[in-house]
């Protein structure tokens, strides 16, 4: 069956308005708890009886201590302490939770204010090592053509999981997709080259594939497990976008059985953190893949994701060096004073690598010029007016011009999509590429319109039911423009700017205004900042593609690259004059963090020529970006001051000085971060600089001269006064205790944690042990003021450690992931008990409880 035109869509939306997030059920292959930050359960999946042997209105309301083994919350608490943030799935395999001896696979979410614990039977010989996984990459590595790679991917996908069908599916920019790569098992019908519109995934369910990376559907007809109670006692309903085991769109299951599918399995692939496509995977059976080898299949799909990023940035990189490659030629070729622009369109047609078309056009001065497939000069003069209609500083560009010009359905043979290279604002000129029609013929996986009808779900969108090839016949539109190919527009038109610079000096220098020269000379200087930016770009780009796993270094580089681009943008507003330091400061720290409080200015602004600016965004950002790794910024509490003063001499000094940070220690190697501190401003702007590595804190001092910076006296601060309950602390009562601090831990990444805690609260030596011996052997070779213990030192408790603490009359207290009751011996039954994960509000509590004068005086008078 054939069709011209795709009729319009029903107005009833009944797949893309459906909340698939707050389904407030899950599939039955498991069972799910939702408890409080104080561990009270407070929903469940009513399935529980049958794995925990507790009915459901016996567990709702009660501590989840009481119903599961107190060796598995501490591991779950642990999990929560390392988590990376919201949005993070932590995993735990072959626990023990139940009555019995059976083992579950646990994962573990932050869900509002809610943590969900959802369970699944751990499946015989489903795990994947790390070596199996090592080989699945390398084989795809292996491929280099795209169709070759994307085929590897399925194939390897389908050897680990054994599904009956494995496709890659790839999305364009309207959600509509395509299958292009297929693995299947023989006598199964070919999806290869099958379309899909983009209804099919709608859009709030592709929104989920970006958050969650892994989706398993195990068996079509299975009855859902309701999770009640709906709404919490706050009237508010859980959200499962995280979940593994959140059940299905009853919509998307009537899809599946219109298709013949049992059971599936999808998994994400990003770019750039936008949904890319899927490897969507089917069963015409009922099939559960164990949570350890889904794991392993997403991991696969991230490493595959990363990959797909470095081949698509290299192809990008080649395509951009042949593009300044063409800039260099232009500007040769019309660098005569006399020149015209209307030989342009005969030059470019000559050079096909560059913007593929098949005509080219140019309005210049009122003049026309035309080469190759374009409308006649009337059709064309009537475009220019539509196109002066559009944004005066940006390229425009569509593939179905019909669709936004009407009267260009006269021409769609010869120009059915066009770009638009906007050359100068007044007066408007346009360089124009044009496409000719092309009529494709789209094969779709049955007809993709849907009707609408009566189903099962009521009256709505009901999913079709055929999925036999079904032929559709696209017109009036012409070949996509790709990314690669706006960015060269771009960059050209920042040549031809320059050009006209040029022929206006010579041709008629009289008519040519200020202003008119002020935005070609910012065009210019943008077109030296673009090939810089894009030369260190395509470095960043061939590094990634030719050595292994370097994404810290590419990320490292590439946000370089960004800074420098805000920098550029602050001073585009203000035409290139000199632009503010203050601006750039708060530019900088409010792009990774909430610098309200955290960033405090004093003295004036100062104001930068754009030389000393550019080298200052380099320096700004480095700063930035050391101290949210390693300094104040990193942690909730620190801050950063930045003071400007001048001298008599008109010299600006800025000083960066951290504070409530980490213990600093200088570097042991030199990087290129630690070289632009230290020399930029040197080298660049003829000043000072000069970098201390204070235990308190990082601090750098610069002196700008007064050829390139100079004081603005306003008032410019962030500085918010904070108040918690740390303010009302004695803080010398506090540093006092905090003087010399033992933690005793055997997990390195909440040691580390507990660590900053503590000495954002004034701790000055912090010392971190793991075992009772390394404790004991600390305690008795020099004098501590305060002490932290886990309870559970993996075989061991810290019991002995407490014993010593308190013959030394040093206070302490207990860090426990079983919960604030302890069942150790009478001895310590008073020492305050700090519950994980870890809060330092919690912690300050504790504090304030053994400071002598606000609560009991030390842990070591216990009970002696």
């Amino acid at each position: 069956m054939e069709r011209l035109n795709a009729s319009e869509p029903s107005p009833l939306t009944s797949c893309e308005s459906e909340p698939i997030h707050l389904v407030s059920a899950i599939q039955p292959f498991g069972f799910l708890l939702s408890v409080t930050a104080d561990w009270i359960v407070v929903r469940a999946s009513e399935n529980i009886q049958s794995y925990l042997g507790v009915r459901h209105e016996q567990i709702v309301g009660q501590r989840l201590s009481a119903h599961m083994p107190s060796e598995l919350l501490h591991d779950i608490r642990g999990r929560l302490q390392i988590t990376a943030g919201p949005g993070i799935v932590e995993r735990l395999f072959g626990r023990r939770c139940g009555p019995n001896e059976t083992l579950f696979d646990v994962a573990v979410h932050r869900a509002g204010n809610e943590i969900v614990l959802e369970f699944e039977t751990t499946h015989e010989g489903s795990g994947a090592s790390l070596g199996s996984l090592r080989s699945m990459l390398a084989r795809v590595e292996a491929h280099q053509s795209p169709q070759a790679l994307y085929r590897e991917v399925a194939r390897q996908v389908r050897a680990l999981t054994g599904y009956d069908r494995v496709m890659v599916y790839r999305f364009d920019d309207d959600g509509a997709g395509e299958v292009v790569a297929e693995s299947a098992q023989s006598g199964l019908s070919p999806y290869l080259g099958l379309h899909y519109p983009a209804s099919d995934i709608p859009a709030q369910a592709r929104a989920l594939y970006e958050r969650n990376f892994i989706r398993i559907i195990c068996d079509v007809d299975a009855v859902p497990v309701r999770v009640s109670p709906v709404l919490s006692p706050e009237g508010v309903a859980l959200d499962l976008s995280m979940s593994i085991l959140r059940s299905v769109s009853p919509i998307h299951i009537e899809y599946l059985r219109n298709m013949g599918v049992q059971s599936s399995m999808s998994i994400s692939i990003l770019q750039a953190g936008r949904l890319w496509g899927l490897i969507a995977c089917h069963h015409g059976a009922p099939r559960h893949v164990g949570f350890e080898k889904r794991s392993a299949a997403e991991l696969f799909g991230q490493m595959f994701s990363y990959l797909l990023e470095v081949r698509q940035r290299a192809d990008e990189a080649a395509y951009e060096t042949r593009a300044r490659a063409m800039h260099d030629r232009i500007a040769a070729a019309f660098a005569d004073p006399e020149g015209t622009l209307r030989d342009v369109p005969e030059f470019l047609a000559s050079s096909s690598d560059y913007i593929a078309s098949d005509g080219i056009g140019v309005y210049h001065a009122g003049e026309v010029s035309l080469n190759g497939l374009t409308p006649t000069r009337a059709e064309f003069l009537q475009l220019v007016s539509f196109l002066n209609k559009t944004a005066a500083g940006g390229v425009f560009s569509t593939h179905r011009l019909s669709e936004v010009f009407p009267p260009a359905a006269d021409y769609v043979v010869r120009a059915a999509g066009i770009l638009s290279i906007p050359i100068l604002r007044t007066p408007r000129d346009y360089l124009i590429f044009f496409r000719r029609e092309i009529a494709e013929t789209i094969t779709w996986a049955g007809e993709p319109a849907k009707v609408e009808a009566v189903g099962p779900h009521g009256v709505r969108l009901t999913p079709r039911k055929s999925f036999e090839a079904w032929q559709e016949l696209v017109r009036n539109q012409s070949a996509r423009w790709a990314k690669g190919e706006l960015r060269a527009a771009e960059a050209l038109r920042v040549t031809l700017v320059e050009l006209l610079l040029r022929m206006a000096d010579y041709a008629q220098a009289d008519r040519t205004g200020a202003a008119q020269r002020k935005e070609v000379l910012i065009a210019e200087l943008n077109h030296r900042v673009r090939n810089i930016l894009g030369l260190v770009r395509g470095l960043i780009t061939q590094t990634a593609a030719s050595a292994g796993d370097l994404r810290v270094f590419v990320d490292g580089l590439d946000d370089r690259i960004r800074s420098l681009a805000r920098a550029h943008d602050l001073l585009t507003a203000t035409n290139f004059e000199a632009a503010s330091l203050h601006d750039l400061l708060r530019t900088e720290v409010d792009t990774y963090i909430q610098a309200k409080g955290r960033l405090i200015l004093l003295g004036p602004d100062v104001i930068l020529v754009p030389k000393a600016f550019s080298t200052m965004a380099l320096v700004v950002h480095e700063l930035v970006t050391n101290a949210r790794k390693y300094g104040a910024l990193g942690i909730p509490n620190g801050q950063v001051t930045i003071a400007s003063a001048v001298d008599e001499i008109g010299s600006v000094s800025v000083s960066w000085r951290e504070t409530g940070g980490p213990r600093v220690t200088p570097p042991t190697r030199r990087g290129f971060g630690t070289t632009i501190l230290e020399q930029a401003v040197p080298f660049e702007v003829n000043g000072t600089s000069s970098a201390k590595y204070l235990p308190t804190g990082f601090v750098l001092d610069l002196v700008l001269p007064a050829a390139v910076a100079e004081a603005a006296y306003a008032p410019a601060t962030d500085a918010v006064p904070r108040h918690s309950r740390e303010a009302d602390i004695d803080q010398t009562a506090l540093a006092n205790l905090l003087n010399a601090s033992l933690v005793v831990e055997d997990n390195l990444f909440i040691a580390l944690d507990v660590e900053d805690m503590l000495r954002a609260l004034g701790a000055t030596t912090i010392e971190v042990v793991r075992s009772v011996a390394e404790a004991l052997a600390a305690i008795a070779e020099r004098p501590f003021s305060f002490a932290l213990l886990d309870v559970n030192l993996g075989d061991e408790t810290s019991l002995p450690i407490a014993r010593a603490l308190q013959i030394a009359k040093i206070p302490f207290a207990f860090g426990t992931g079983y919960g604030e009751a302890l069942a150790m011996a009478d001895i310590v039954m008073d020492v305050p008990v700090l519950s994980k994960p870890y809060h330092r509000a919690a912690l300050t509590e504790i504090l304030i409880q053994l400071l002598p004068e606000q609560g009991t005086a030390a842990g070591g008078d216990h009970g002696a």
